[in-house]
């Protein structure tokens, strides 16, 4: 029989890598061709597994944005809370509150480790399991 339980961790930190990598990528992305400006928190939205930021902004055409910002920080937030943000011009409604005084990126460090923590788990777990016997069968 295969023993498969290493994949249980390795799973669950290229998962957490996974979501850590998109959210540093959009990250980037808003960093280079982003566009500034002060927003709004203006309510919430929550969905049987989600929970984000409602927030309003102006674009420099005078279009208004209600966009949605997915964050650790919303718990602290309040409505009316302003906060800078940065979206992308092509398309504002993919926005993202980049600057308040309540956002915080300890989440998103303590996910990277946890991500690799668990990877490196699995890993020698997987070594354990798969090599080291094949190694003292010889």
């Amino acid at each position: 029989m295969a023993y498969v339980y290493p994949l249980l961790p390795i799973g669950a930190g290229l998962v957490m890598l996974w979501f850590l990598g998109r959210h540093l990528r959009f990250s980037a992305f808003l960093a280079v061709y982003g566009a500034r400006t002060e927003g709004e928190v203006v309510g919430y939205r929550e969905t049987a597994t989600s929970a984000s930021m409602v927030v309003r902004f102006t674009t420099p055409d005078g279009r208004e944005i209600h966009a949605e910002h997915e964050n650790t920080g919303w718990t602290a937030s309040r409505s009316g809370d302003i906060v800078t943000v940065s979206y992308d011009p092509a398309d504002p409604e993919r926005a993202r509150i980049v600057a308040a005084p309540w956002l915080s990126n300890w989440v998103l460090i303590m996910i990277g480790w946890l991500g690799f923590l668990l990877l490196g788990i699995g890993l020698v777990l997987g070594y354990l399991a798969w090599v080291a016997p094949a190694l003292g069968a010889g």
